[in-house]
């Protein structure tokens, strides 16, 4: 027989390398089971919390949470089995606070959402955030080095009423980009004088509407918290920068990091300074769907039909009146000196190819009678034939390209009235190719001698830029301001330039209006 007393003692090793995997698989059932379920308990209770939290949403924007929001959001904590010690629903000693709850539970209640948990929602007025927080102690993963696990879960609520997301002008870029938001100076191609953003009335209180804000997200030249409303740099670096002797003015004026000027100009909001270090906000057109592209592609006035796999566009270069109709254009359009493009009402697709309005063109849009302007919607994407490969190398055949509105001539659009989306007039994709504020597919709006426009424009990965032109019309403030244009700008960067005064009136009832109510995220 064979000696196996070399190998007497291998089944001690054998059982104890499995016993640690089984602590460790024990680990992961009951452990992190448990950490499931105490999550569970935990959304259980932030989900209702901040549904009742957001009946209290005030009709007046405002910031932190208030009592009655605090009250909701502790009551469904305690229906759900937290806090068993407290006797009040409220963040007092005897409350919705730590020593009240086995597991330190913390609640919070943000008013407008702060931080990661709350998405695109983060930062916005008539939105609220319910969070909790406990600790568990660990049964086996303690043995790994993990005696305690600490389980959130957090909940956002809407009570909003188709307040056009309450801005005017909202610069999404996150990072330290100086000039995210900008007027005047840097290739603007000219001076703004004064930008004024004026509320308009709205008719059934009498008062004006609650927003019209200005939001820089850009950190550049981060100040530190909390937010101040010092004066701006004089440098001419900051996130939000005024120069070349311009001027902004709006009921609110926020920045995350710093807004910069040459020294020689005013940057004000009414009643207050610009808030610095402010919290950031969300994209709050980031879950909208977009419009899909027809197959079947329309018709150019030549009597050419681009299709998905030949996008070669509609290119008018005689001069002439040229009617289009709502639809998907393959390779978009190109439009010479001396064309005058009239659009129907409805949604024009630019799948790859953008627009290019060549100085002397014009783009008008006329309704059913021939009066106009009729309600449009402009969106540019990919060609989805080559998305693919767009996605790869964009610029290329098919990819999504600039919307460029710049001329010398006209540009009378305003957006849609019904549908959903209603009050969109310009869309740069921000899910397609072009992608970067440098990639090529910016949209600008500008050099018009005729300039009328009235709507949401929305690019959330390019940037925007908005030439007053010298007569800027689309809005009724009153005929002794000509300058006018109601416009809402949501984009990466946003510039506005030229013009000695815009009038930017903040009209909720010809923007985008996104009501919503209840559990959002």
């Amino acid at each position: 027989m064979r000696n196996r007393a070399g190998q007497r003692g291998q089944i001690l090793v054998v059982f104890a390398g499995g016993l640690v995997l089984v602590l460790l698989i024990a680990s992961l059932v009951f452990d992190l089971g448990s950490d499931w379920m105490l999550q569970r308990q935990e959304q259980n209770a932030a989900d209702p919390g901040a549904l009742a939290a957001a009946k209290f949403i005030p009709a007046v924007t405002g910031t932190g949470a208030s009592s009655d929001m605090i009250a909701a959001a502790c009551y469904y904590a305690r229906q759900n089995g937290l806090f068993p010690s407290a006797t009040t629903n409220d963040l007092s000693p005897s409350g919705c606070v730590a020593p009240n709850d086995p597991g330190g539970a913390t609640l919070t209640v943000n008013y407008p959402p702060v931080g990661a948990s709350a998405g695109e929602f983060a930062g916005r007025p008539g939105f609220v955030q319910v969070g909790i927080t406990r600790h568990r102690q660990n049964y086996f993963m303690g043995i790994i080095g993990q005696p305690t696990s600490t389980v959130s879960a957090s909940a956002v609520a809407a009570n909003t009423t188709g307040d056009s997301n309450s801005y005017s002008l909202l610069s999404l870029d996150p990072g330290c980009t100086n000039g995210a938001g900008q007027l005047g100076g840097n290739g603007g191609g000219g001076t703004t004088g004064k930008v004024s953003i004026i509320p308009a009335t709205n008719p059934a209180t009498g008062t004006p509407y609650a927003g019209g804000y200005v939001q820089v997200n850009s950190t550049c030249q981060f100040v530190s918290s909390p937010p101040t409303t010092t004066g701006c740099l004089s440098n001419g670096t900051g996130a939000l920068q005024v120069s070349g002797g311009s001027s902004i003015q709006a009921p609110a004026i926020s920045v995350s990091g710093t807004c910069a000027d040459s020294g020689t100009i005013t940057t004000n909001a009414v009643g207050n300074g610009v808030t610095q270090g402010a919290l950031q906000v969300g994209d709050p057109l980031a879950e909208l769907q977009p419009p899909t592209p027809n197959p079947t592609g329309n018709m150019c006035p030549d009597g050419t039909t681009p299709t998905p796999d030949n996008p070669k566009g509609c290119k008018l270069n005689t001069a002439g009146t040229y009617q289009m109709s709502p639809g998907t254009y393959y390779g978009g359009w190109s439009i010479g000196n001396n064309v005058t493009l009239q659009l129907l009402p409805g949604i024009y697709i630019m799948a790859g190819g953008g627009i290019k309005l060549n100085s002397g063109g014009s783009i008008t849009s006329v309704g059913s009678s021939g009066s106009g302007p009729a309600p449009v919607l402009i969106y540019g994407t990919d060609d989805p034939y080559f998305h693919s490969a767009c996605m790869t190398t964009p610029g290329g055949t098919g990819c999504q390209a600039a919307l460029d509105f710049t001329a010398n001539s006209t540009l009378d659009i305003a957006g849609l009235v019904s549908g959903p989306y209603k009050g969109m007039v310009i869309w740069q994709d921000g899910k397609s190719s072009c992608n970067t504020p440098g990639g090529g597919c910016n949209v600008t709006v500008g050099g018009q001698t005729n300039l009328s426009i009235a709507g949401t424009i929305y690019a959330p990965k390019v940037q925007v830029t908005l030439n007053g032109g010298s007569s800027t019309s689309g809005c009724t403030v009153g005929s002794s301001t000509p300058n006018c244009a109601v416009v809402q700008i949501i984009s990466w960067w946003w510039q506005i330039t030229g013009g000695s005064q815009l009038i930017m009136p903040y009209d909720p009832n010809q923007l985008y209006q996104l009501s919503q109510r209840g559990l959002v995220h």
